[in-house]
Order: structure tokens, then C-alpha cells, then sequence
């Protein structure tokens, strides 16, 4: 292919995406020279995102966008979740800001359907799984200074590229046939002034309360340094019929603590009794230790551990106790990862072209979290005679019983390890991908491309800080040292665990004495504390073979038409593999607050044949310029589903020069992945609150009757504790695949009269049925409280005293067939090119305006046996993170003649409204007006600048600011309702949806060799 093709495909590829102006000035490197093909086949190798078959005009009858790579450089971008996420067709997923759930990963969510409905392609091939939980691609893997350009296909596409193309594509391609020497550094740090009013007078509300201080930070700070560093390096052969190219990168990003900022530092809580008032709270298991008697004659009351005595008796416990463990947490994960790579081909004749690719990636991420506990939930037996109870703790617990041998007293204890430290999840992913392949042409107007892929992502997961609940019991269980048969070397009537006695189970228990301050020791640190590691992996074989043919040169073409019929046609292998392996403490359930882990193994193959075919049928003559005909079809059949048909069906309508027509409908199918069909079950936690639980239940008698709940317990169950009650989840080997239906009809307007604009306009429709999905806990509670639905009330499962946390207690989600989602909205593309000479202006240039923007008209669930629901414009606990209806990006770059460009952008976001307050029943999972401080976030614009600099030919320096007015993210309530849980809500925001950091400041320079 010469150089001039290649330009005209890049261009041209644009121009079908809404973007061709900002393709015009992709700001290509000197050094990257295509290498040449043959003349034959030059044309063949113009493809588009969503089909395999080679065209003239690279029209697309999907909706593409493309980002190039100077929009990329001008962005700033260190990380490409940061590029996607700016997107208004993704939605945010896992990211570098997740703490609490987080999976160490970097994944995308197109139209807001899920990860698992949205296929990355690295040039056009898949990108394997980057983690066994999380068994989605990765996008850390993908160096941000190696993209050309990023092709995101919004709408079904499996016909062309298989299961998982539900909600649509996003093909990163990267730079190939590179040549000499390039360096490509940049570095970020953001800054922000702490001066949030909402902040401040949820703490002073916290202060009148009683609550201490919780000393917000003030005045301007620098924190959540990046930095990342790309070597590329290439040659031709000397024939000119091969490149070779290799890239080596570093990324660094800081740690950046909830602390930094007043409007993370406490974690926010929403006074119901006065519905107009935020404040600082935490969690009940608090630095003192709150005590909740189980047994004996102040059973069901509530008391701190350590507080001083009232009255002869434990005080009792005090709310303003709780907890604040947001400033151990972080904001943003530290993170050091290490890519490299090659790209290489060479033709050995016209019809083989050999090609290869590598591409590795060690990623080492870093989560914080607030430190352990002895977490409420979990039963512990204090003996009565136990020597470090004071005779007040004593006769609280024990009363007339106390001082008794052999007698205990049954309690919950929730009591933070303060002296420990946080807790660390150090995640590390070790990816790398082959692809090897050949490709040619075999005869007159067909070529093939054969290629075989492997990919493997390797998972390993160290959390320290953690406790362990089996040595918390012995160490809780503590009498005085026996005169005879006692610990040996210790005095007699010292308190000594039971454990530790000869004969026990334990001879290196140490009394953890929570009873007084200061009274925990080192050595009892060493004892409770423990060590749970993680591992695995997921892999993923891909084989594809297809062939491409132009028939008009067999004489196959329309009366009416000048070009030919094309086709595509091809057979694929692919086989993913999964393994997780947690350790023993897991496995046993014995990681305080983490239930039970288990191991899971599966793996799932997919045998597909597929074929396309295009049809120009009328072209060049009036009101039809251009009309052609796309058709698909792909059987595959899974090992865990059986045999499914996906196909597709779109006609592309060029009306006149100036107006272009084009309409799509597409059946896609997806497979259940092998973490939903083989994945653990085990417990976690959902944010949320126990209709059933407090003094005053929010439900009736009758309706927590329906879940266990006995007339002994209504009003004195214990709420769950800092809004997180418990959840089981896991796989189900007994799914079936996902069907989708896609339909897009749009328009496409470039003006002859309007030279240098183009504007398209396409509107989506995507429903998908038999979902495998979770049911979110919070429409089961609903279900069952406000509907009676049988099925969900059975999914509720209490603890002996009726909690929804601890032991047995928890709302059980594990995957399922039984949803369907359903969106609908309309995508604008809008760009604009002009000289200021055309303008009669002189030489100064020319302005490029390039605008994206989504309206959501809908986005639907309906669970089994609910009615729908739909989250457009809504966030909460049903809907999650926020849905504006409306995102749009509008850029406008001036290149000037002195080697210079300037660019501003426009990031908006429309409101969002509490899915409580919705008119929606099924949305109610409180009172609609519970919350108005949290009711409402209002609408979200950034406003970004940036510049690009060459000199000496071969230096680019580059900088910019984003977010250049330092606008605070939506502050909203983590510990009353949970509305911002984890894993995508943190630090009373959604900081993936948000920016968090403040302006983010960025320089960047690229020197060429």
C-alpha cells in the first residue's frame, strides 16, 4: 500500500464516523512510512470497524466514532479509561479510582449494559480477559502513546465478530510500519482548592450532633501524580516488504488518600430524622469497640467496649463513636505498570504476507481500605471470670453469673484494628498476547487472512491488614492462668487465652484486651492478624480463518451498478479457561468481614462459521447516487448453550452528494463467559438497609414475617452496620446464552455548500433478552416487602437474631437468566473544517470543530417477575452510578502556521435525579423525599485546554488543563442508604463518572529519531 492509499484510508475511514475532520489532523509521525503492497490489492485492505469485507467509500451502515491520535495527545491522556470514559457512549466501569471491590482492571461499558456486552479488539482481533473475576478485556494492557486511533461501534456486531459484541466494539488500532526512533513522555498531577460548603456544614452538623471534628483540610492541593513513558522503536526491511516495530513503556501513578480532600475526608451519612441535613458519620464497628450483649439480662443492648463506666455498667453506646474510615481509603489506587511489545509482517510473495504481535503487560496496583475488625456479625464468648473485664464489663455481660468459671456471656463485638493499620489489597496482573498470521491474495479479486491468537492474564492478590475470626475467638477467650495445668512459665491468675492452655488448640494465642485503651498489645497484633492470597488466571486460544472476495470481477454485480457484489466468508475456534485459587484462610471463611471464598475452574469453546455479503444495487444515478445492501450471518455453537444464529441486515443509501441514509438491524448473541457459568459463591456485601431492622422497622410486621423475621425480633433487629448488609453472588453452570436486537436508522449530512462540515444523526434501539445478571439486592428487598413476589422473598436469609449481616445473613444474587435491558437514545456527530483563508482572513491557519454527544432516551431492566424499571436520568441504589440523559465533547482546535496548535474543550453532563424519588414504585426502596440533600445532582460541565508545539522537526511538547475551573464532584450519601457504595461509588462519589482529582495540570513531549 503507498503512502498516499494509507492517508486516503485513514481519512476516509474518519469521514464515515462523523469525525473526518479531526482525522485530517492526525498529526501522523514523519517515521511512519506504510509499507508498500501490491497494487491489486490496495483497495482490499480498506476496511471499516464492523465488517471484513474491503470497500471504495468506507461507508459504514453502524454508527462509528473515532478518536485519533492527535485528540488523544490533546486530552492528556496516561491512561485510556481516561480516553473512553470521556466518550458519551460509555458508561463507567473499573477503574483507577475504585478502592473497595475494586478488580485492579480497566474495563469499558458501552451504553451502560455491562462490560461483558461490549467486544475489544486490538487491530480487529480480540483482547483476551484480563482477570478470573472480571473475565473482560483489560485496557491497561494497551499503551496509550502506541493508538492510532480508537473505532468505537455502538449496536450489535456479533455476525461480524461473535459473542460479546451485544452493546457494540471498540477497536483500538495501533501505530504500525514505524521506523527509527520515537520517546513519548508525560506526566499530570492534579490540584485542587478545598473549600466545599457541603463539606463544611456536614461537619458542623456532625459537631452539633456531638460528633468530633473531623478537622477538614483547607486551601489548595497537589496530589495524584502520573507519569508514563513510551519507547518505540522500528525499521523496513531492505526490500521494502517488511517492518519490524518494538515498544517498551512505564506508567506510575500516585496514591491519592481520601484524606486530600474535605469533601472525601469523612464519609457521609443523611440525617432521616431531619431530611435536609448531611454529616460525618462511619461505622458502628468503631475504634472503642461497640458491644452488643446477646445473652444474659442486658441482652439486645447496645455498649462501648472502652468508654468509662456509668453507673456500675458499661456506657452505653454512643453513635458519636462511629467510626470514620474514609481517610484510610484511597481515592485513587497507586498503580506501576510495565508494557512491551512487537508488530511485525513481511510479504514473502504476493499471496503471504506474514505477520505477528506481541504484546505484555506487568501491572502492580495498590488498595487501601480502613482497618479490619472484629466485624458485628460474628459471634464471640466472653467468659465470665475473664480477668481483664472490669467488674462493671463484667456484671454487664454476666450479671449475677459474673466472676463465674465456665460460664460465658454470647455478644457481637464490632471493634476496629486502629493499631494495625489499613487493610491492603496489593493486586498484580501479568498479561501477554501472541498473534501470529498470514494474509494474501490467492486469486483475481480474493484474499484470505488465516491467524492464530493466545492470550493469558495471570492474577495475583496479597491482602495484609486482614484478621482472622477463629484466632480473634481465642484470643477474646481469655481466663486466669490455672495454678495446675496452666501455660507453662506464666504466673498463675494471668490472663492467658484458653486456647494457649495445654492440650488446646492454640499454644500462641495472645489476649487481645480490648477491655481498657491501650491495652492491645504487638504480640496480640501478630496473633489475630493474617495473610489472604489470591490467584489465578483466564486464557483465551482464538483461531480465524476467512476469505474475501470482489465477484464484480467474475461478472456479478446489478444492472444499475458500476461496482461488484463482495463477500466474506470464514470459520473460528475460540476457547477461553479460567482457574481461581484463593488460599486456605479463604477458603475456610475465616478472613474476618470477607465470608467464604471458593475456588472455581471452568472453561468454554465456541465453533463458529460466519459470512457476509455487500450488494451495490443502484449507483450513479438520480437520488441514488449510491444504495447498497449489507447482509451477515454467523452459527456458533457453545459448549455451555448449545448452537445460536446471529445475523445482520442494513441498507446505505448515498441520496445525493450531500445526504446519506442508513439503517441496521442486527441479532447478536452472547455467551455466558466462564466466570458467570463456573464462578464461586461466596459472601460479600451490597450498600443498602434492612427494612426490618431498628426500633421503628420501615416495613410492617406482616411483610418482614415473609422473610423470617419473628414478632420476638420485629424492632430489635440490628441495622445493618455503615449501610452494607450482607450479599451472596457466584456462578451457575445451568445459563444459557443472551440474545440482542439492534436497530439504528441515521442520517448523514455533508453540504456541498457548506464546505467542510459533515453532521450525522443516528438513532439506537437495543434490547437484550435472557440476561444473566444479578438481581440488585435492593429490588429484591423491594419485591418482596412491597409486592409480596414469592420468588424474591425466598432470595432474603436472616442470622438467628434476624440480621441481614454476619453469619447466615445476607440477600442472596447469584447469576442468573432473568432480566432484560433495553436502551434507546440518539447519537450526534458534528465536525467542521475551515481555513481561515477561505474566510478571506489571510494565512492564519485553520479551525477544527469536532462535536459527540448521547441523548438517553431510555435505559430498562426488568427482572423476573418485577415490573420494569428505567434508570435514564437516574442514579441510586437500583440504578447505581449516574445516568445523565444527555453527554456530549465538543472540541475546537486552532493549527495555527507556526507549528503551534491550541485547543479548548466542552465536557457536559446533564442532571440526575435519586431513583427514590422516582414515580417509579419499583425504584421506592425508601420513602420518595427521604433524602432531598442527596435527591438531586445537577448538571456537570468541564471545560479543558490544552496545546501542541513542534520544533526542530522532530520535538513535540504539549500540555494542557483539565477541568480548568476545578469543579468538586456531587457529594452524596455513602453510610445511611449507601447510595455512592462500592465498587463504582467511593469517597461519597462516583469518581469514575466525575472528575475527582480537581484541574488536572499535564505536559507531555514527543521526540522523533
Amino acid at each position: 500500500m503507498t503512502t498516499t492509499s494509507m492517508r486516503t484510508r485513514l481519512l476516509a475511514s474518519s469521514m464515515i464516523t462523523g469525525a473526518a475532520l479531526a482525522a485530517a489532523s492526525t498529526g501522523a509521525q514523519a517515521q511512519t512510512v506504510p509499507a508498500p503492497a501490491p497494487a491489486t490489492t490496495s483497495v482490499q485492505e480498506l476496511v471499516v470497524t464492523g465488517s471484513r469485507i474491503p470497500s471504495k467509500n468506507l461507508t459504514s451502515v453502524s454508527p462509528v466514532t473515532t478518536v485519533n491520535n492527535q485528540a488523544i495527545k490533546l486530552q492528556g491522556t496516561t491512561n485510556v479509561e481516561d480516553l473512553i470514559n470521556n466518550l458519551p457512549q460509555a458508561f463507567a466501569d473499573f477503574g483507577t479510582f475504585e478502592t473497595n471491590g475494586s478488580s485492579g482492571t480497566s474495563t469499558i461499558d458501552l451504553r451502560g449494559l455491562g462490560d461483558v456486552r461490549t467486544l475489544v479488539l486490538v487491530d480487529g482481533k480480540r483482547l483476551q480477559p484480563g482477570d478470573p473475576n472480571v473475565p473482560v478485556a483489560d485496557i491497561n494492557m494497551i499503551p496509550p502513546a502506541l493508538i492510532d486511533r480508537v473505532e468505537v461501534l455502538t449496536g450489535g456486531a456479533s455476525a461480524v465478530y461473535g459473542s460479546d459484541a451485544v452493546a457494540g466494539v471498540v477497536n483500538f488500532i495501533m501505530k504500525h510500519n514505524f521506523e527509527g526512533l520515537q520517546i513519548d513522555s508525560e506526566v499530570s498531577i492534579g490540584e485542587h482548592n478545598n473549600d466545599s460548603k457541603q463539606a463544611r456544614a456536614a461537619n458542623l452538623v456532625s459537631e452539633s450532633f456531638g460528633l468530633p471534628n473531623t478537622n477538614l483540610p483547607h486551601g489548595s492541593v497537589w496530589a495524584g501524580a502520573r507519569y508514563t513513558t513510551t519507547i518505540t522503536g522500528g525499521a523496513n526491511s531492505p526490500d521494502g516488504k517488511g517492518n519490524v516495530e518494538f515498544y517498551l513503556g512505564y506508567t506510575h501513578l500516585s496514591a491519592v488518600n481520601q484524606a486530600t480532600y474535605d469533601w472525601s475526608k469523612c464519609s457521609l451519612a443523611t440525617n432521616t430524622s431531619n431530611t435536609n441535613q448531611q454529616y460525618c458519620l462511619g461505622s458502628s464497628n468503631d475504634a472503642t469497640g461497640r458491644l452488643i450483649a446477646l445473652s444474659g439480662p442486658n441482652a439486645g443492648n447496645s455498649y462501648d467496649v472502652s468508654l468509662p463506666a456509668v453507673d456500675g455498667m458499661m456506657a452505653p453506646f454512643n453513635p458519636n463513636q462511629d467510626f470514620n474510615f474514609a481517610p484510610y481509603q484511597f481515592l485513587q489506587r497507586s498503580d506501576e505498570r510495565y508494557t512491551a511489545g512487537e508488530f511485525s509482517h513481511y510479504e514473502i510473495a504476493p499471496w503471504l504476507d506474514v505477520y505477528s504481535s506481541f504484546m505484555f503487560m506487568d501491572d502492580h496496583t495498590s488498595a487501601h481500605l480502613g482497618p479490619s475488625a472484629a466485624f458485628l456479625g460474628d459471634t464471640f464468648n466472653i467468659p465470665c471470670n475473664d480477668p481483664l473485664l472490669s467488674s462493671a464489663q463484667a456484671t454487664t455481660l454476666c450479671g449475677e453469673n459474673a466472676g463465674e468459671p465456665g460460664t460465658t456471656a454470647a455478644t457481637f463485638i464490632g471493634r476496629r484494628n486502629v493499631e494495625g493499620g489499613p487493610r491492603v489489597s496489593d493486586t498484580t496482573h501479568t498479561d501477554y498476547r501472541i498473534v501470529f498470521g498470514g494474509k494474501g491474495d490467492i486469486a483475481p479479486g480474493w484474499s484470505y487472512d488465516l491467524s492464530m491468537q493466545y492470550g493469558r492474564s495471570i492474577l495475583t492478590d496479597v491482602n495484609t491488614g486482614q484478621l482472622l475470626v477463629s484466632h480473634i475467638r481465642n484470643a477474646l477467650n481469655v481466663i486466669p492462668n490455672p495454678a495446675v495445668g496452666g501455660v507453662t512459665g506464666v504466673a498463675a491468675g494471668v490472663p492467658v487465652c484458653a486456647a494457649a492452655l495445654p492440650g488446646g488448640s492454640a499454644a500462641d494465642c495472645v489476649p487481645w484486651n480490648i477491655w481498657v485503651p491501650g491495652g492491645v498489645t504487638a504480640d496480640a497484633l501478630n496473633y489475630i492478624g493474617g495473610v489472604a492470597v489470591d490467584s489465578g488466571y483466564t486464557s483465551e486460544q482464538v483461531i480465524t480463518g476467512s476469505i474475501t472476495g470482489d465477484l464484480g470481477q467474475y461478472g456479478a454485480k446489478s444492472p444499475w451498478a458500476s461496482d461488484g457484489v463482495g463477500i466474506s466468508l470464514g470459520a473460528e475456534y475460540r476457547r477461553e479457561f479460567l482457574t481461581f485459587v484463593p488460599d486456605s484462610v479463604e477458603t475456610s471463611g475465616d478472613v474476618s468481614g470477607s465470608g467464604t471464598t471458593v475456588g472455581a475452574t471452568g472453561s468454554q469453546s465456541d465453533k463458529d462459521v460466519f459470512g457476509e455479503i455487500r450488494i451495490p444495487i443502484i449507483q450513479n444515478m438520480p437520488l441514488f447516487k449510491d444504495l447498497t445492501f449489507e447482509g451477515g450471518y454467523r452459527y456458533s455453537n457453545y459448549t455451555s448453550g448449545g448452537g445460536n444464529s446471529t445475523y445482520k441486515l442494513g441498507v446505505d443509501w448515498q441520496v445525493i452528494p450531500d445526504l446519506r441514509l442508513r439503517g441496521s438491524y442486527e441479532r447478536a448473541v452472547r455467551a455466558p463467559n466462564v466466570d458467570e457459568l463456573f464462578g464461586p459463591q461466596f459472601q460479600g456485601l451490597f450498600g443498602g438497609n434492612d427494612p426490618c431492622a431498628g426500633a421503628k422497622p420501615a416495613a410492617s410486621l406482616t411483610a418482614c414475617e415473609r422473610t423470617g423475621v419473628t414478632p420476638e425480633e420485629y424492632g430489635n433487629i440490628v441495622q445493618c452496620i455503615s449501610g452494607q448488609c450482607g450479599l451472596v453472588t457466584g456462578g451457575n453452570p445451568d445459563l444459557t446464552p443472551e440474545t440482542g436486537k439492534t436497530w439504528s436508522v441515521g442520517a448523514v449530512l455533508t453540504p456541498t455548500f457548506f464546505r467542510g462540515f459533515s453532521v450525522s444523526v443516528d438513532y439506537f434501539n437495543i434490547q437484550v433478552d435472557n440476561v444473566v445478571t444479578t438481581l440488585p439486592p435492593a429490588q429484591i428487598l423491594t419485591g418482596c416487602y412491597n409486592t409480596d413476589i414469592a420468588s424474591d422473598c425466598a432470595l432474603i436469609h436472616r442470622t438467628g437474631i434476624g440480621t441481614l449481616f454476619g453469619t447466615g445473613g445476607f440477600v442472596q444474587s447469584t447469576d442468573v437468566n432473568a432480566a432484560q435491558f433495553a436502551t434507546t437514545g440518539i447519537d450526534v456527530n458534528a465536525d467542521y473544517r475551515a481555513s481561515f483563508s477561505d474566510w478571506g482572513m489571510g494565512d492564519w491557519g485553520s479551525l477544527d470543530f469536532n462535536f459527540t454527544g448521547t441523548y438517553v432516551h431510555k435505559l430498562t431492566t426488568t427482572n423476573l417477575g418485577s415490573p420494569t424499571y428505567d434508570c435514564a436520568g437516574l442514579y441510586g441504589l437500583t440504578c447505581g452510578t449516574p445516568t445523565p440523559r444527555w453527554r456530549h465533547q465538543f472540541r475546537i482546535s486552532w493549527t495555527t502556521p507556526w507549528n503551534l496548535t491550541l485547543s479548548a474543550a466542552w465536557r457536559y453532563l446533564s442532571p440526575t435525579n435519586l431513583d427514590f424519588n422516582s414515580s417509579q414504585q419499583v425504584l421506592q426502596v425508601a420513602a420518595p423525599d427521604t433524602l432531598p440533600t442527596d435527591a438531586h445532582v445537577p448538571a456537570f460541565s468541564y471545560f479543558d485546554v490544552s496545546f501542541q508545539y513542534k520544533f526542530r522537526d522532530r520535538y513535540t511538547f504539549r500540555g494542557g488543563v483539565n477541568n480548568l475551573f476545578d469543579r468538586t464532584p456531587p457529594i452524596v450519601d455513602t453510610n445511611s442508604f449507601g447510595i455512592s457504595s462500592p465498587p463504582f461509588g467511593n469517597a461519597n462519589t462516583w469518581p469514575q463518572v466525575f472528575d475527582p482529582l480537581g484541574r488536572v495540570l499535564f505536559l507531555g513531549l514527543t521526540a522523533d529519531f
